[in-house]
Parts: C-alpha cells; structure tokens; sequence
C-alpha cells in the first residue's frame, strides 16, 4: 500500500513539473568568521588568542615563518573555537607581520598576524658606581622588562661583573673590584645589550698605592743581591749570562734565544725588557740567568707580563750541579704564565719523584687580575724545611722536606741561579696554538732580588 502511494506521489509530482524530476539543492557554502580582522601579539612576547565561529570543519596552514608558533593545532571545527599563537619578543627592530590561512573544500580565508618592535628597557640603581684604590664590590639594582646580557668583551681585568645576565623584574649585579696597584686612577663603561638597544654602567676606581719596596718580605732577611736595572742595557751582561739556543731544544718551544741582543733583552724606564719577536723567518727572545747563586733564602721580582697566545713568561731557578741530568737535578718555578691561559699564573717543583713527565709535579696556580697590565711581585721563600712560593704577599705553593734523607724527593739543598725568560710556544705555550700578531709581545721586570737571613 505505502509503495503504491509514493508512486502515485512521483508520478503527481512529475506531473506538476511538465514531467522533470527537480535537482537537489546545493550545499551551502562553508563560512568562517573572526572576532577580530587581525591577531595581534605583544611585542613582549607570550600567547595570543582570537575566537572564530565557523559552520563546518577548517584546517589551519602558516605561511614558513618561523616566530611564532601555532599553539592550538591545525584544526578548527564547526562552531565556536580558539586559535592561540605564540611568540618570543621581537627585538628586530622592526613590526613582524605573518599570515594564517584557513582552508575547507574550496573556501580559503585569511587572518593577519602583527607583532610591533619591542623595545627593552633597563633601569640601573645606581648607574655610576666609585670605589677607592683598595677595591672592593658593590651592589647594582636593576629593573628590566626583557633579558639583558653584559658585553665580555667591555670587561677589564680590575673588575668583574656577576651574574653576566640580567633578568626580566627586579635584580642585582655585584661589582667586585680589585686593588689598585697603581698610582692612577682608572674608569670603564660596560655595556649592556638586548636586541638592538644598549645601557652603559661607569665604573670608577680612585688611585692606588705602588707596592712598597720590600714590603712583603718575611722578618729576619737582609738584601744579599739584586737587579734594579739602572745601569742600563750594557750592564745587563755583568749580572747575566745569555743563552743561545737553537728552537725546540726544550718543551718543543718555537723560539730562539740569542744572546745579549737590543732586540731581545734591554733596560728602558729603569725596567727589563725580554721581547719576543719576528726576525725573518724564525721568532727570537732572551733566555737570561743570573751568574751568582744562592742556597736558601727569600728571592722576588716584580713583573708585568705578555699578552698573546702563544707566550709563555717565566721567573724560575736550576742548581748549578747538573751531573745527574734533569729532572734529577731539581727545578723551583716562582712564577709561569701562558698567554692562552691568561693571567693565572703558577708556582711548581720539580724533581725526579715529582714531575711534569710523571705528572706528579707539586704546582699550584692561581688568577693573579691585570698579570698582563701591571705590575706583580712573585716571590720564593727557600729553607732547608720547605719551599713556598707567592704572588703579592700571599702563599701559593708550599712544599715541605720530607726530611727522608733523598735526593729524588728533595734535591733543593745545593745553590740554585735565577732564570728570566720569554718563551714562544712549546708543549704548554703552544697548547691551543700561537697568534703571531701578538708578536712583538713584552715581559718586562721591575727588579729581581735575593735576600738572606
């Protein structure tokens, strides 16, 4: 009965039509529309959201950009939903734009995205910090609304600067300075960077006091010998002797020592000078010892040393008894530098149970700030009961006797002579390599002296 009727229906119907049967109605298209015309995200970064009504499923597509991310999918359905995008500050300098594009069958629509310049902003509390000559640390408030980040390459040795990067809020920075071993007054701004905007902070130290003569040395010494330097470069040769050495006879070290050369070894401003440098093809330095010795006693030098990798500065004493050969004979380094570890300098002995060979060496190092910029004292203090080295009146190494009677554990009880030397290269001035631009680089000593109880 019921198909009888819809027959009827259809033939009815096609009746009414002149005989066609109508086509369906198309589908409608897909619609989509946006809270806003555009997506803006703060210049300071984080996530961005916009609400969009559509009437069927959509996919979401960016256009490669890679600053910001699309954090609530690719997909958007029919009805209500959230697209969320992210991005990190723009510091570029300039407004960032992209575009979403939202695609369903045929129908494609897009949503602009816009992201304005950020401009970092940093406050310092106090913005000039003074010290005296004697040092000391101080304490920098600072307000930012972004990251900022303390330039290295502002930083000089007299001062350091913690943390290196500055928080987004309220911080600090602690100015730590050291003394002042010179009788100048000295500044510096150190800058501050995020993105393209920079910040200065001054920093002054008042003058410093020069290191007395002798200050430093232990009660019960009398000054036995020494080397001020003010007879000038001819009379290096009466107090030194000068060798002349082929490269690599030693630790591999590149350069040649010529003897008593102007280029190498000279006196000016009542100050050594051992200078490394260029001659032709080769690099040429002094190897200096001194022609008298001593057993026991209280041995400094005031020094400024080189900069530039490759270097390698050294104010040290051998015995003058070299029957059984290295490092049998004994070696007391009071002071080495290299010029790829800058400004830490070392104290070390040597013998035949402790050596660099066996890596059992005794050695202590230590970060001596502005080594390669002012002056230092670096001193021996040599008993029969030990040995122990400084760097401007404070202990570094100490070595004791351990009295068993034996010369490969203590071999310090014959007369030993001082050595000044500059080095280019070899196994541990050469470490990492050299820069010849350093070259000509200046190992320069104030005085040497020998003092005796």
């Amino acid at each position: 009965m019921n198909k009888m009727l819809s027959l009827i229906s259809a033939v009815i119907l096609t009746a009414a039509c002149g005989g066609k049967i109508p086509a369906p109605a198309p589908a409608p298209a897909p619609t989509i529309s946006f809270a806003s015309a555009s997506l803006e995200i703060s210049p300071e970064g984080g996530e961005a959201s916009l609400r969009v009504n559509s009437s069927a499923r959509w996919t979401v597509g960016t256009d490669g950009q890679t600053w910001y991310t699309l954090v609530s999918g690719p997909e958007v359905f029919a009805g209500e939903s959230l697209v969320r995008v992210s991005a990190e500050p723009n510091v570029t300098g300039a407004t960032r734009t992209a575009t979403l594009k939202f695609t369903s069958g045929e129908a494609v629509k897009d949503l602009t995205l816009t992201q304005q310049h950020f401009v970092p902003k940093l406050t310092l509390s106090p913005d000039e910090v003074s010290v005296g000559g004697d040092g000391g640390e101080a304490v920098v408030k600072t307000s930012a609304n972004a990251v900022w980040t303390v330039e290295e390459s502002d930083l000089d040795y007299w001062f350091s600067i913690s943390p290196k990067v500055v928080g987004k809020g309220e911080n600090e920075l602690k100015v730590t300075f050291g003394r002042n071993y010179v009788a100048e007054r000295r500044q510096a701004l150190v800058r501050l960077s995020s993105g393209d905007q920079t910040m200065m902070l001054k920093l002054v130290q008042g003058e410093g006091q020069p290191v007395e003569d002798g200050v430093y040395v232990p009660a019960g010494y009398k000054l036995v010998w020494q080397d001020d330097f003010s007879g000038g470069s001819e009379a290096l040769a009466d107090s030194w002797r000068f060798e002349d050495w082929a490269p690599g006879r030693v630790n591999h070290e590149l350069q040649r020592y010529v003897p008593d050369d102007r280029r190498t070894s000279y006196v000016q401003e009542g100050a050594l000078h051992i200078v490394a440098r260029k001659d032709g093809g080769q690099v040429i330095s002094a190897r200096m010892n001194s022609r008298e010795s001593w057993l026991y006693g209280y041995v400094e030098a005031k020094i400024r040393l080189p900069k530039g990798k490759g270097t390698w500065p050294a104010f040290w004493m051998m015995p003058d008894d070299f029957s059984k050969g290295w490092p049998a004979c004994g070696e007391i380094d009071i002071m080495e530098e290299v010029g790829t570890h800058a400004n830490y300098t070392s104290s070390s002995i040597h013998c035949e149970s402790y050596n660099h060979v066996k890596n059992t060496q005794k050695t202590a190092e230590r970060l001596t700030a502005g080594a390669e910029d002012e002056y230092h004292v670096y001193a021996l203090e040599w008993t029969e009961d030990y040995i122990k080295t400084f760097v401007d009146g404070e202990p570094l190494l100490t070595f004791n006797n351990d009295k068993a009677g034996r010369d490969s554990t203590w071999p310090f009880n014959k007369k030993f002579y001082i050595i000044l030397n500059l080095a280019w290269g070899g196994d541990w001035g050469g470490m990492n390599g050299v820069d010849e631009s350093a070259l000509p680089c200046t190992m320069q000593v104030d005085y040497v002296r020998v003092y005796k109880k």
